[in-house]
């Protein structure tokens, strides 16, 4: 997995080969196909890791024991810097990947409904959130993988205190308002 990771981050999607990878993992050729029948599933396991670990990472900061528009905050910090650290491999995995076969699309698709889960505790004591349309968080999720996606494809994996401030307020703002998610977006983080 971490050498068709980094063949993945160095060379792209068109760069991954079995041959790469086994060259990088120091394996045989007959050692990967004795795990995957090509480099789409060799790509596609790695994607799986790759979604997990971010959903994790979310999932962990937003465990901590504040209110809920402060643990929204820290999973999209947690988020956001995972994808600067690996952003190479975050472009071939979520913006590439989608030509790599329909079960890589399918996968970061499902990827957007569990981030969709995690947000929909935000409903709870938040009366304005009681109304809101089913589909919000996917669709809040979704616009916010666009816009990343968008930059990752641009090669642009950098994200400014700025853009994390923009992306919390428009999370926070059908839970809590404008105003009251903009104060939390400009709210300094607890220790």
């Amino acid at each position: 997995m971490a050498a068709i990771g980094k063949v993945a981050a160095e060379h792209g999607y068109s760069g991954l080969t079995v041959e790469r990878i086994t060259s990088y993992a120091g394996l045989g050729r007959e050692v990967f196909a004795a795990h995957f029948d090509s480099r789409e599933q060799g790509l596609l396991a790695a994607q799986e890791v790759f979604l997990e670990r971010l959903l994790w990472e979310a999932g962990a900061a937003c465990e901590r024991s504040v209110p809920w528009p402060l643990r929204l905050r820290a999973g999209l910090h947690a988020v956001l810097g995972s994808l600067v650290e690996s952003a190479a491999l975050a472009r071939v995995l979520t913006v590439e990947a989608d030509t790599a076969g329909l079960a890589l699309a399918e996968r970061r698709l499902v990827a957007l409904d569990d981030f969709a889960r995690l947000m929909q505790s935000g409903r709870d004591g938040f009366p304005i959130a009681a109304k809101l349309p089913e589909p919000t968080e996917r669709v809040l999720v979704g616009g916010i993988a666009s816009l990343l996606g968008q930059r990752l494809l641009r090669e642009e994996p950098t994200v400014t205190p700025p853009l994390e401030l923009e992306l919390t307020e428009l999370l926070l703002i059908p839970y809590v308002g404008q105003s009251e998610a903009r104060r939390i977006a400009l709210e300094p983080p607890a220790a």
